[in-house]
């Protein structure tokens, strides 16, 4: 004769199943110690899965059409106008950050010999206009 089951009490195979999905749908209430095994079982993924696994890279955002913009060519200085907002993403210094903005985006280099600033009626800078002086091979 089988036993029966006791109505009251779940099977262990079900108590089982039950932490599982509690697991899968992250059911658990903090403090309990289904929550500490789920925090230690992402902490030990996180800390002893190899960096060859992970490709994660810095993205660098396309330049818009307008936050470079070639205005014109005198003698052998040309003028950029570039985004106060994308030198900003650079450096604090706009000459530091013009500087590493026209070498990342031209493919000759470049002598930065002045930079200017273009303002909004409010009085914030929006714009630089940066002067250099004969692109090189």
């Amino acid at each position: 004769m089988s036993p029966t089951p006791n109505p009251t009490r779940p099977s262990a195979l079900r108590r089982f199943g039950r932490t599982v999905k509690g697991f899968l749908l992250w059911r658990h209430e903090r403090g309990s110690w289904q929550y500490d095994v789920m925090c230690l079982i992402i902490f030990l993924f996180v800390v002893l899965t190899p960096l060859r696994y992970f490709h994660d890279q810095p993205v660098d955002r396309p330049l818009s059409t307008r936050d470079l913009v070639r205005l014109r060519v005198e003698g052998d200085e040309v003028c950029y106008r570039v985004s106060a907002e994308l030198l900003a993403g650079y450096d604090p210094d706009p000459r530091r950050a013009a500087e590493k903005v026209l070498a990342q985006n031209l493919s000759t280099r470049v002598t930065l010999t002045r930079i200017e600033e273009v303002k909004a009626e409010d009085g914030t800078i929006v714009w630089y206009d940066v002067w250099v002086r004969g692109e090189q091979p």
